[in-house]
C-alpha cells in the first residue's frame, strides 16, 4: 500500500511456432511490459521476422476506411480463430467500391445543400433589394454586405471616405459595390475594424426568384440524400457488425506488430523480455503452460535497471494518484506518497477555507462541474472565450480529478466553519467553539506543530525509504536532520515562552546535544555543503503558518465586506444598492481567492515542505502490453482476473 507493486524482469523462451499465440495471450492478460532484449540476449539472437504484417496493414487500412464510412450499428462478440479467417471474411465483404461511391455522392449533395443554404442566408438578409442580383457582380465590380450593428458606424464612414464604392443601406444590412481592384483595401479595413464582410454570390434573378429556386434545389437534394442514406443504412445493417469485428481484430494485429522489433529469435525459438508484477508471475506461468504444454522457459532476470512503477493504492485514494503523477512519478523502490497527500491535502484546504458557507459553495460547485463535464448540455451558456481558455489550461479529465479532490476538503471546511461560526463571514446566533480572530496565537501554535509533525514525518519516511533500499548512509543523514529539526524546535519554544536557553535548562542542553549530533550525522552522510540546508529546515516548519495566514485573510476580508454591507442598510437607497454590489462581488472575489489559495498553497506545502524530505520521484509508469476488446472475444484468457 505504501510502496508501489514489486516489479521484476523476466525472460520468456518458447518455440517459434507459439510466438503469435503467446503474444496474444500476453496482450489478453495485460501483465507484461515488453522491453527490447538485453545486450547479452542480442548477441546470440537475431531480429524476429514476420512476413504477414504487410498484408495485415493493407487489410487494416481497407477495413478501417470502410468502418468509418458505414453507419454504426449494434455489434456482438464473435470468435475469430486466426488471421486466415480474417482475410477470408474481409474478402467476402465486397462493398468497398459501392460505399466509396455513396460517400462521394453524399459529399457532392452536402456541398450543394451547403451552397443553397449559404445563398438563402445571404438573400434573406437582402429581401428589400428590388433589383436583379446580376447587377451586383460583373467583370469589373463585386458586392459585399455587412449585418447592421451599433458598432459599424465608424467602419461605414471610413469605407465611404477611403474607398470608391456604391453604398446602399437596406433594412438588415449595408451593401457595398466596389471595383475589383479595391477589394483588398475593403477587406483590410473590415479586418482592422473586426467587421464580418460577406461576399454576395454570382447569381442572377430577383430575391424572390432566387429564394424559390434555392428552396426547390434544397428539397431535391435532400430527397437524393435520403435515398442514398437509406441505401447506406441497409448496407450498414448487413455489414457493419462483421466489419467492426474485423477492424478490431486487425487493430490488435497491428498493435502486436509493434512488439516485433523488441523480440529476438533463432530458426526455432523466440525470446521475449519484459517487466511484470511479482505476484502475477505464477499466473503467467500457469497460462503459458496451458498454451504451450510446458514447452517454454520463464525465468527471472537479475538486473540493475530501475523497474517501472505501478502505483497500488486503496480505491478511496486512487484519485490522488493524479496529483502525484503531476508532481513526479515515484520510483518503484521508494515510498508512494499518494495516501499521505490524500490525507493532508483535504485537511489543509479545509483549514485554510474555514467557512461553512464557502465550503458548501465549493462542494456544490464540485458536484456541478463533475456532472457538467460528464453530461455536457447541448447548448452551453458559458461564454465561448471563457470555455476555450479553460480548455487550453486544463483537460476535462484533469478538471474532474481536481473537483473530486476538493470535495473532502470542502466537507472539512464546512465542519470547521460550524466550529468557528463562520458563514460567508456572518455569525449565526450561537457561541463558536473556537473563535478565529480571538485565538490567533493558538492557531499559529497549532500550525507550527503541524509543520513540525509534517517535516519530522518526512525525515522518518526518508530514513525508512533509505533503509528499505539498503542505503544506510542516507538513512543516517535523514535521522541527523530529524535531530537538528527537533533541537531547533525545542530552543525556539524556549525563546517563545521566555525560558532560559542557557546550560541551566536541561531541555535546552538536550536540544543543543541533538543539534550537534544531528549535524555530525549529516556531515558524515551528506558532506559539508549540506549545512546550507539548515535554514530551509527552519523555513519549511514555519511555512506551515500560512495555513493560519490564509484562513485569517479570508475570514477578515469576509467580515469587512459584510460590515460595509450592513452599514449601508441604514443609509439611503443608493448606498444600500452600493452595499449590495460590494457584498455580492466582494464575496465572489473572496470565494475565488479562497478556492485558489486553499488549493495551490495546500498542494505546495505537501510538494515542497514535505516531499523534499523523502521523495525523489522521476520514475517511469508501468505500461504493460494490453489488448483491449469490445467486439471480439478473448482467445486464450477466459474470465481471468487481471488486476
Amino acid at each position: 500500500m505504501f510502496l508501489p507493486s514489486k516489479i521484476e524482469k523476466v525472460r520468456l523462451i518458447l518455440p517459434k511456432i507459439y510466438y503469435d499465440k503467446a503474444i496474444t495471450l500476453l496482450g489478453e492478460l495485460g501483465f507484461l511490459q515488453i522491453e527490447v532484449l538485453e545486450s547479452e540476449s542480442k548477441k546470440i539472437l537475431k531480429d524476429f521476422k514476420e512476413i504477414e504484417y504487410d498484408k495485415i496493414n493493407r487489410y487494416s487500412q481497407k477495413i478501417r476506411s470502410l468502418e468509418s464510412n458505414l453507419i454504426k450499428q449494434k455489434t456482438k462478440n464473435i470468435d475469430i480463430k486466426d488471421l486466415q479467417q480474417v482475410f477470408h471474411e474481409a474478402d467476402k465483404v465486397k462493398i468497398y467500391e459501392e460505399v466509396n461511391e455513396i460517400k462521394k455522392e453524399e459529399e457532392k449533395i452536402n456541398a450543394s445543400i451547403k451552397e443553397s443554404n449559404s445563398v438563402l442566408e445571404i438573400v434573406n438578409l437582402m429581401r428589400d433589394f428590388k433589383y436583379d442580383l446580376k447587377i451586383l457582380n460583373g467583370n469589373r465590380v463585386e458586392s459585399f454586405i455587412i449585418k447592421k450593428t451599433k458598432e459599424d458606424g465608424q467602419f461605414i464612414e471610413t469605407a465611404k471616405k477611403e474607398i470608391d464604392c456604391e453604398f446602399n443601406e437596406l433594412e438588415k444590412v449595408y451593401l457595398f459595390t466596389i471595383e475589383k481592384h479595391n477589394k483588398e483595401k475593403l477587406a483590410n479595413l473590415a479586418n482592422k475594424e473586426e467587421v464580418n464582410l460577406i461576399k454576395i454570390p454570382d447569381i442572377e434573378g430577383k430575391i424572390e426568384e432566387i429564394i424559390s429556386l434555392q428552396e426547390t434545389n434544397l428539397k431535391k437534394e435532400k430527397e437524393k440524400l435520403s435515398i442514398i442514406n437509406n441505401k447506406l443504412e441497409k448496407l450498414s445493417k448487413k455489414y457493419y457488425p462483421i466489419v467492426a469485428n474485423l477492424k478490431e481484430y486487425l487493430d490488435i494485429e497491428v498493435k502486436k506488430s509493434a512488439i516485433i522489433p523488441k523480440v529476438g529469435s533463432t530458426d526455432y525459438i523466440t525470446v521475449i523480455e519484459g517487466w511484470i508484477e511479482s505476484k502475477k508471475i505464477s499466473f503467467l506461468e500457469e497460462s503459458m503452460n496451458e498454451l504451450a504444454s510446458n514447452r517454454f522457459i520463464l525465468e527471472k532476470i537479475k538486473t540493475d535497471e530501475e523497474p517501472p512503477t505501478k502505483m497500488e493504492n486503496p480505491v478511496s485514494f486512487k484519485l490522488y494518484e493524479f496529483f502525484i503523477k503531476f508532481y513526479s512519478i515515484p520510483k518503484s523502490s521508494e515510498i508512494d506518497p499518494t495516501i499521505f497527500f490524500g490525507i493532508a491535502f483535504p485537511i489543509f484546504f479545509g483549514l485554510m477555507v474555514g467557512d461553512a458557507g464557502y465550503g458548501a459553495t465549493f462542494l456544490l460547485l464540485s458536484f456541478w462541474i463533475i456532472h457538467r463535464v460528464k453530461h455536457p448540455p447541448k447548448k452551453s451558456h458559458i461564454p465561448r472565450k471563457l470555455a476555450k481558455f479553460v480548455k487550453t489550461i486544463i483537460s476535462k479529465n484533469s478538471l474532474v480529478m481536481i473537483m473530486k479532490a476538493i470535495i473532502p476538503g470542502s466537507i472539512i471546511a464546512i465542519a470547521l466553519g460550524i466550529i468557528f461560526n463562520e458563514y460567508f463571514g456572518f455569525a449565526l446566533p450561537y457561541s463558536p467553539l473556537f473563535n478565529v480572530t480571538k485565538n490567533v496565537s493558538t492557531l499559529l501554535l497549532i500550525s507550527g506543530w503541524i509543520g513540525v509533525a509534517m517535516v519530522s514525518f518526512g525525515f522518518v519516511l526518508g530514513a525508512l525509504n533509505a533503509l528499505y533500499n539498503k542505503k544506510v548512509k542516507k538513512a543516517i543523514g535523514r535521522v541527523g536532520w530529524l535531530l537538528v529539526a527537533w533541537g531547533i524546535v525545542i530552543v525556539g519554544l524556549a525563546v517563545l515562552h521566555k525560558e532560559s536557553i542557557g546550560f541551566s535548562n536541561l531541555e535546552a542542553v538536550g536540544s543543543y546535544v541533538a543539534i550537534v549530533i544531528g549535524i555530525i550525522l549529516v556531515l558524515r552522510s551528506e558532506g559539508m555543503q549540506s549545512l546550507m540546508e539548515i535554514p530551509s529546515v527552519i523555513s519549511h516548519i514555519l511555512s506551515y503558518t500560512r495555513l493560519v495566514g490564509i484562513l485569517l485573510a479570508s475570514v477578515i476580508l469576509a467580515q469587512v465586506i459584510n460590515l460595509i454591507f450592513v452599514s449601508s442598510l441604514s443609509s439611503s437607497i443608493p448606498y444600500i444598492i452600493g452595499g449590495v454590489i460590494i457584498l455580492v462581488f466582494g464575496q465572489l472575489f473572496n470565494i475565488v481567492i479562497a478556492l485558489f489559495e486553499g488549493g495551490i498553497q495546500g498542494a505546495r506545502l505537501i510538494y515542497v515542505e514535505f516531499f523534499s524530505k523523502f521523495f525523489d520521484g522521476n520514475g517511469n509508469l508501468f505500461k504493460p502490453f494490453k489488448i483491449e476488446r469490445k467486439n471480439t472475444s478473448n482467445v486464450y484468457v477466459k474470465n481471468a482476473k487481471k488486476n
